[in-house]
């Protein structure tokens, strides 16, 4: 602690400027920030720059999830972000990354409540933005798995793109995520008693894909990313759908390039399972 009389320290000057940007309005916190006012008390100098900065991550957290945004209106969506960051400030001066809990904030926000969908579309759109910022890796080809002698197929480990990311939801997040883009059809709705989606996203290339798929070819990829066998994951797959079909779900998967490596059993004798190569978008 600073001696009494003594300037602040430039550590406690910082995490007071902080608190107060980020919403603070103890007068005491302002003062021990140690700024002259030249005019104007410490707290109205700084919150001239926390008006700024709220303006700033405001404006970022929309560009991040414009579709939540043009769901709710610019008024609303700017006072949902500003109580989101109240306890959710930035932890990376990389604006793109912030507002990863958004999605699990709108879920507990007594004004959203009545767009139960709005919590899963910002899950979409932020597995969209993750995947687009995820490493690159150069997809199998679609017949990579066919040129695989046959006995030797079941054994095999697959390696899942880093870009994969999926979203579950109870609600048609997908068509009401594409129904804002400029290319849907002007005379299509939709209903949000269509029900829900499971939505796989990969990034092949450059370009990010979306598809639907059933829970069997989710369940694969989960186990392929946790390093175990085709053969293992087929059993998972098929334990959560007993009609899963191998083919239209490997069809699918390679079209997204979810993968990039098929590992013969000779490549990983001995080797730990590996972790999963993506981040699940579920709901809680």
């Amino acid at each position: 602690m600073s001696a009494p009389g003594a300037a602040p320290s430039l550590a406690v000057r910082q995490a007071a400027i902080r608190d107060v940007v980020l919403g603070s309005d103890d007068p005491a916190v302002a003062a021990a920030a140690g700024i002259a006012g030249h005019g104007l008390t410490p707290a109205q100098r700084l919150a001239i720059h926390r008006n700024t900065t709220h303006i700033t991550l405001i404006e970022a957290l929309g560009e991040n999830l414009p579709v939540v945004k043009t769901l709710v209106g610019e008024a609303f969506f700017a006072q949902a972000a500003r109580a989101f960051l109240r306890g959710h400030p930035p932890t990376s001066p990389i604006l793109a990354y912030w507002g990863e809990g958004f999605a699990d904030f709108l879920a507990t926000y007594a004004p959203a409540a009545s767009l139960p969908y709005l919590p899963d579309v910002a899950r979409l759109e932020q597995a969209r933005l993750s995947a687009l910022d995820a490493a690159d890796a150069t997809p199998l080809p679609p017949d990579a798995l066919a040129r695989v002698p046959a006995p030797l197929l079941p054994l095999c480990r697959c390696a899942v793109h880093p870009a994969f990311r999926f979203v579950v939801s109870a609600w048609p997040v997908d068509r009401i995520w594409a129904m804002h883009q400029p290319d849907w059809p002007a005379d299509d709705t939709v209903s949000l008693d269509d029900g829900g989606a499971t939505v796989l996203i990969g990034r092949p290339h450059e370009t990010l894909l979306m598809v639907r798929a059933d829970h069997g070819t989710l369940s694969l990829l989960l186990a392929l990313g946790m390093g175990q066998t085709l053969e293992t994951a087929i059993q998972a797959a098929t334990r959560t759908d007993v009609a899963f079909d191998l083919t239209r779900a490997l069809t699918r998967v390679l079209s997204l390039g979810l993968l990039t490596e098929v590992l013969p059993p000779g490549d990983h004798d001995g080797e730990a399972p590996r972790p999963p190569a993506s981040r699940s978008e579920d709901r809680p």
